[in-house]
Protein backbone atom coordinates (compact mmCIF):
# COMPACT_ATOMS: atom_id res chain seq x y z
CA UNK A 1 0.00 0.00 0.00
CA UNK A 2 1.32 3.44 -1.01
CA UNK A 3 0.52 5.93 1.77
CA UNK A 4 1.04 9.66 1.26
CA UNK A 5 1.54 12.25 3.99
CA UNK A 6 -1.38 14.66 3.54
CA UNK A 7 -2.45 15.95 6.97
CA UNK A 8 0.56 17.44 8.66
CA UNK A 9 2.61 18.01 5.51
CA UNK A 10 1.82 21.70 5.09
CA UNK A 11 2.03 22.59 8.77
CA UNK A 12 5.44 20.91 8.95
CA UNK A 13 6.51 22.70 5.78
CA UNK A 14 5.54 26.09 7.18
CA UNK A 15 7.15 25.45 10.55
CA UNK A 16 10.32 23.56 9.70
CA UNK A 17 11.01 23.89 5.96
CA UNK A 18 11.07 21.25 3.26
CA UNK A 19 14.26 19.42 4.31
CA UNK A 20 13.05 18.63 7.83
CA UNK A 21 9.53 17.93 6.56
CA UNK A 22 10.78 15.40 4.01
CA UNK A 23 12.96 13.79 6.66
CA UNK A 24 9.97 13.46 9.00
CA UNK A 25 7.73 12.04 6.27
CA UNK A 26 10.33 9.35 5.54
CA UNK A 27 10.82 8.57 9.23
CA UNK A 28 7.07 8.09 9.66
CA UNK A 29 7.03 5.63 6.77
CA UNK A 30 5.33 7.66 4.03
CA UNK A 31 6.30 6.99 0.42
CA UNK A 32 4.84 10.20 -1.05
CA UNK A 33 3.25 13.49 0.02
CA UNK A 34 0.22 15.61 -0.81
CA UNK A 35 0.21 19.38 -0.74
CA UNK A 36 -2.78 21.46 0.37
CA UNK A 37 -3.42 25.12 -0.42
CA UNK A 38 -6.13 27.00 1.47
CA UNK A 39 -7.70 29.74 -0.69
CA UNK A 40 -7.00 32.62 -0.83
CA UNK A 41 -3.69 32.24 0.98
CA UNK A 42 -0.87 30.22 -0.54
CA UNK A 43 1.34 30.47 2.52
CA UNK A 44 3.88 27.77 1.80
CA UNK A 45 4.50 28.10 -1.94
CA UNK A 46 4.27 31.73 -3.00
CA UNK A 47 6.07 31.20 -6.30
CA UNK A 48 6.61 28.54 -8.92
CA UNK A 49 10.34 28.88 -8.25
CA UNK A 50 9.78 27.86 -4.62
CA UNK A 51 7.76 24.86 -5.80
CA UNK A 52 10.71 23.87 -7.99
CA UNK A 53 13.07 23.94 -5.00
CA UNK A 54 10.66 21.87 -2.92
CA UNK A 55 10.44 19.28 -5.68
CA UNK A 56 14.22 18.90 -5.78
CA UNK A 57 14.27 18.11 -2.06
CA UNK A 58 11.35 15.69 -2.37
CA UNK A 59 13.08 13.96 -5.27
CA UNK A 60 16.21 13.55 -3.17
CA UNK A 61 14.13 11.81 -0.48
CA UNK A 62 12.18 9.80 -3.11
CA UNK A 63 8.91 11.37 -2.01
CA UNK A 64 6.84 12.10 -5.14
CA UNK A 65 3.92 14.52 -4.98
CA UNK A 66 0.94 12.16 -5.03
CA UNK A 67 -1.60 14.94 -5.50
CA UNK A 68 -1.89 18.71 -5.26
CA UNK A 69 -5.04 19.80 -3.41
CA UNK A 70 -6.72 23.17 -3.08
CA UNK A 71 -9.47 23.96 -0.58
CA UNK A 72 -11.59 26.61 -2.28
CA UNK A 73 -15.23 27.63 -2.62
CA UNK A 74 -15.08 27.82 -6.39
CA UNK A 75 -18.74 28.80 -6.56
CA UNK A 76 -18.21 32.13 -4.80
CA UNK A 77 -14.44 32.73 -4.83
CA UNK A 78 -13.43 35.96 -6.51
CA UNK A 79 -11.02 35.15 -9.37
CA UNK A 80 -11.24 31.49 -8.35
CA UNK A 81 -10.58 30.18 -11.84
CA UNK A 82 -7.41 32.22 -12.27
CA UNK A 83 -6.28 31.27 -8.77
CA UNK A 84 -6.67 27.57 -9.59
CA UNK A 85 -4.81 27.98 -12.86
CA UNK A 86 -1.90 29.37 -10.86
CA UNK A 87 -2.13 26.39 -8.52
CA UNK A 88 -2.03 24.11 -11.57
CA UNK A 89 1.27 25.76 -12.52
CA UNK A 90 2.65 24.91 -9.07
CA UNK A 91 1.27 21.38 -9.26
CA UNK A 92 3.06 20.87 -12.56
CA UNK A 93 6.33 22.21 -11.12
CA UNK A 94 6.00 19.74 -8.23
CA UNK A 95 5.39 16.84 -10.61
CA UNK A 96 1.89 16.11 -9.35
CA UNK A 97 -0.25 14.01 -11.70
CA UNK A 98 -3.44 15.47 -10.23
CA UNK A 99 -4.98 18.79 -9.26
CA UNK A 100 -7.73 18.19 -6.73
CA UNK A 101 -9.89 21.13 -5.76
CA UNK A 102 -13.09 21.52 -3.78
CA UNK A 103 -16.17 23.16 -5.26
CA UNK A 104 -18.69 24.73 -2.86
CA UNK A 105 -18.56 25.04 0.92
CA UNK A 106 -21.93 26.47 1.95
CA UNK A 107 -24.73 24.35 3.36
CA UNK A 108 -27.67 23.55 1.10
CA UNK A 109 -30.10 24.83 3.76
CA UNK A 110 -28.29 28.08 4.57
CA UNK A 111 -30.08 31.41 4.17
CA UNK A 112 -29.99 32.58 0.53
CA UNK A 113 -28.27 29.36 -0.52
CA UNK A 114 -28.43 28.66 -4.28
CA UNK A 115 -30.53 25.78 -5.57
CA UNK A 116 -28.70 22.61 -6.52
CA UNK A 117 -29.17 23.23 -10.25
CA UNK A 118 -27.96 26.83 -9.95
CA UNK A 119 -24.86 25.79 -8.04
CA UNK A 120 -23.98 22.98 -10.44
CA UNK A 121 -24.36 25.23 -13.48
CA UNK A 122 -21.88 27.76 -12.09
CA UNK A 123 -19.46 25.07 -10.89
CA UNK A 124 -19.39 23.30 -14.25
CA UNK A 125 -18.64 26.51 -16.12
CA UNK A 126 -15.73 27.34 -13.82
CA UNK A 127 -14.36 23.82 -13.32
CA UNK A 128 -14.21 23.17 -17.06
CA UNK A 129 -11.95 26.20 -17.53
CA UNK A 130 -9.60 24.95 -14.81
CA UNK A 131 -9.54 21.37 -16.09
CA UNK A 132 -8.84 22.43 -19.66
CA UNK A 133 -5.92 24.57 -18.53
CA UNK A 134 -4.54 21.82 -16.27
CA UNK A 135 -4.69 19.40 -19.19
CA UNK A 136 -2.30 21.61 -21.16
CA UNK A 137 0.20 21.03 -18.32
CA UNK A 138 -0.27 17.26 -18.34
CA UNK A 139 -2.35 17.32 -15.14
CA UNK A 140 -5.73 15.67 -14.57
CA UNK A 141 -8.31 17.38 -12.37
CA UNK A 142 -10.02 15.14 -9.83
CA UNK A 143 -12.99 15.83 -7.58
CA UNK A 144 -14.22 14.36 -4.32
CA UNK A 145 -17.59 13.89 -2.67
CA UNK A 146 -17.52 16.93 -0.42
CA UNK A 147 -19.72 19.43 1.36
CA UNK A 148 -23.52 19.41 1.02
CA UNK A 149 -24.11 20.04 -2.69
CA UNK A 150 -21.54 17.86 -4.48
CA UNK A 151 -21.86 14.97 -2.03
CA UNK A 152 -23.73 11.70 -1.81
CA UNK A 153 -23.94 9.37 -4.80
CA UNK A 154 -26.54 11.42 -6.65
CA UNK A 155 -25.36 14.85 -5.55
CA UNK A 156 -21.84 14.15 -6.78
CA UNK A 157 -23.11 12.55 -9.98
CA UNK A 158 -25.03 15.67 -10.96
CA UNK A 159 -21.70 17.46 -11.22
CA UNK A 160 -19.24 14.74 -12.22
CA UNK A 161 -21.26 13.05 -14.95
CA UNK A 162 -21.60 16.38 -16.75
CA UNK A 163 -17.96 17.23 -16.09
CA UNK A 164 -16.87 14.01 -17.79
CA UNK A 165 -18.82 14.93 -20.90
CA UNK A 166 -17.02 18.26 -21.11
CA UNK A 167 -13.51 17.08 -20.14
CA UNK A 168 -12.64 13.47 -20.84
CA UNK A 169 -9.50 13.39 -18.67
CA UNK A 170 -11.07 14.23 -15.31
CA UNK A 171 -11.44 11.69 -12.50
CA UNK A 172 -12.56 11.07 -8.94
CA UNK A 173 -10.77 11.42 -5.63
CA UNK A 174 -12.43 8.71 -3.55
CA UNK A 175 -12.83 9.99 0.00
CA UNK A 176 -13.62 7.48 2.74
CA UNK A 177 -15.18 10.02 5.09
CA UNK A 178 -16.77 12.99 3.35
CA UNK A 179 -19.90 11.14 2.25
CA UNK A 180 -20.82 10.62 5.90
CA UNK A 181 -21.81 14.29 5.93
CA UNK A 182 -24.49 13.37 3.40
CA UNK A 183 -25.51 10.47 5.69
CA UNK A 184 -24.44 7.91 3.11
CA UNK A 185 -21.46 5.51 3.10
CA UNK A 186 -18.14 5.28 1.30
CA UNK A 187 -19.14 1.83 0.02
CA UNK A 188 -22.08 3.41 -1.82
CA UNK A 189 -19.84 6.04 -3.37
CA UNK A 190 -17.04 3.66 -4.32
CA UNK A 191 -19.46 1.22 -5.96
CA UNK A 192 -20.91 4.04 -8.06
CA UNK A 193 -17.59 5.61 -9.17
CA UNK A 194 -14.90 2.94 -8.72
CA UNK A 195 -13.84 2.98 -12.38
CA UNK A 196 -13.19 6.73 -12.23
CA UNK A 197 -11.29 6.81 -8.90
CA UNK A 198 -7.68 7.87 -9.51
CA UNK A 199 -6.66 8.84 -5.97
CA UNK A 200 -8.00 8.12 -2.46
CA UNK A 201 -8.22 10.13 0.77
CA UNK A 202 -8.31 8.04 3.95
CA UNK A 203 -9.98 9.29 7.13
CA UNK A 204 -12.25 8.03 9.90
CA UNK A 205 -15.04 9.51 12.04
CA UNK A 206 -16.88 9.06 15.28
CA UNK A 207 -20.68 9.39 14.94
CA UNK A 208 -23.47 10.63 17.22
CA UNK A 209 -27.20 10.87 16.69
CA UNK A 210 -28.31 13.56 19.12
CA UNK A 211 -30.20 16.86 19.03
CA UNK A 212 -27.67 18.88 21.00
CA UNK A 213 -24.19 19.36 19.52
CA UNK A 214 -21.46 17.43 21.35
CA UNK A 215 -18.59 19.40 22.82
CA UNK A 216 -15.34 19.92 20.95
CA UNK A 217 -14.72 19.54 17.23
CA UNK A 218 -17.93 17.84 16.09
CA UNK A 219 -19.59 18.87 12.81
CA UNK A 220 -23.20 18.55 11.68
CA UNK A 221 -24.32 16.28 8.83
CA UNK A 222 -27.07 16.86 6.28
CA UNK A 223 -29.59 15.05 8.49
CA UNK A 224 -28.37 16.80 11.66
CA UNK A 225 -26.26 13.96 13.02
CA UNK A 226 -22.76 14.69 14.32
CA UNK A 227 -19.27 13.61 13.18
CA UNK A 228 -15.78 14.03 14.63
CA UNK A 229 -12.45 13.07 13.05
CA UNK A 230 -10.74 10.19 14.82
CA UNK A 231 -7.77 7.85 14.45
CA UNK A 232 -8.04 5.45 11.51
CA UNK A 233 -9.75 2.25 12.62
CA UNK A 234 -11.47 3.73 15.70
CA UNK A 235 -14.48 5.13 13.86
CA UNK A 236 -17.43 3.97 11.79
CA UNK A 237 -15.85 3.83 8.30
CA UNK A 238 -15.97 0.35 6.74
CA UNK A 239 -12.47 0.27 5.24
CA UNK A 240 -12.60 -3.45 4.62
CA UNK A 241 -15.56 -3.21 2.25
CA UNK A 242 -14.21 -0.05 0.63
CA UNK A 243 -10.90 -1.77 -0.11
CA UNK A 244 -12.72 -4.77 -1.58
CA UNK A 245 -14.57 -2.50 -4.01
CA UNK A 246 -11.37 -0.70 -5.02
CA UNK A 247 -9.53 -3.99 -5.59
CA UNK A 248 -12.37 -5.37 -7.67
CA UNK A 249 -12.12 -2.26 -9.86
CA UNK A 250 -8.35 -2.73 -10.25
CA UNK A 251 -7.33 0.37 -8.28
CA UNK A 252 -3.55 0.71 -8.06
CA UNK A 253 -3.17 4.34 -7.03
CA UNK A 254 -2.01 5.97 -3.82
CA UNK A 255 -3.81 6.59 -0.53
CA UNK A 256 -3.37 9.93 1.24
CA UNK A 257 -3.69 9.95 5.02
CA UNK A 258 -6.08 12.79 5.87
CA UNK A 259 -6.13 12.48 9.65
CA UNK A 260 -7.31 15.75 11.21
CA UNK A 261 -8.22 14.17 14.54
CA UNK A 262 -7.45 15.76 17.92
CA UNK A 263 -5.52 12.66 19.04
CA UNK A 264 -1.68 12.86 18.79
CA UNK A 265 -0.55 12.93 15.16
CA UNK A 266 2.31 10.41 15.37
CA UNK A 267 0.15 7.91 17.27
CA UNK A 268 -2.57 8.25 14.65
CA UNK A 269 -0.09 7.71 11.81
CA UNK A 270 1.34 4.56 13.41
CA UNK A 271 -2.11 3.06 13.97
CA UNK A 272 -3.23 3.98 10.45
CA UNK A 273 -0.20 2.26 8.88
CA UNK A 274 -0.70 -0.92 10.86
CA UNK A 275 -4.47 -1.09 10.36
CA UNK A 276 -4.65 -0.09 6.70
CA UNK A 277 -1.78 -2.28 5.54
CA UNK A 278 -3.33 -5.24 7.35
CA UNK A 279 -6.68 -4.69 5.63
CA UNK A 280 -5.27 -3.90 2.18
Amino acid sequence: MELAMYSGFNSELAKNGIEKTAEKAKALGFSSVEHLTMYPENSYMPTVAEASRIRKVLDAYVLPMACYSVCIDLYSAENGVEFLKGEADRAAELGSPFLHHTLIMSRHDAQNAPSYSEAIKVLLEKAVQVAEYAETLGIRCIYEDQGFYVNGVNGFGGFFNEMKKACKGVGVCGDFGNILFADETAEDFFKAYAKDILHVHVKDYLFKNTELPPSGTWARTRNNNWLRDTVIGDGIVNFERGFEILKEAGYNGRFSLESCHPEPFEMGVAQAFEYLNRLW
